[in-house]
């Protein structure tokens, strides 16, 4: 097995994947930020900070996962990995 085409096959398969989920997840980031903008109740608009503070761990997993997937492209190129 060509294991070297097979992580680049995969690699291309997933990043469209990860746009796409990443442009998802900011919606709905997006759209909870709204809620917590008009909401009067302090106490929900804690909880509701704490939902977007996981949306922006979530979107930092993603753009740390989508630079190393471009790492491996470059690594394959300079014959770093088999």
């Amino acid at each position: 097995m060509d294991t070297k085409r097979e992580a680049l096959k995969l690699q291309k398969e997933l990043i469209p994947k990860l746009v796409e989920f990443g442009t998802e997840i900011d919606e709905g980031f997006r759209r909870f930020r709204e809620l917590r903008l008009i909401t009067d109740d302090l106490s929900f608009q804690g909880a509701l900070i704490n939902v977007e503070h996981a949306f922006f761990m979530v979107v930092q997993s993603l753009n740390i996962l989508r630079e190393q997937l471009r790492l491996l492209e470059v690594a394959s190129k300079k014959k770093e990995i088999e």
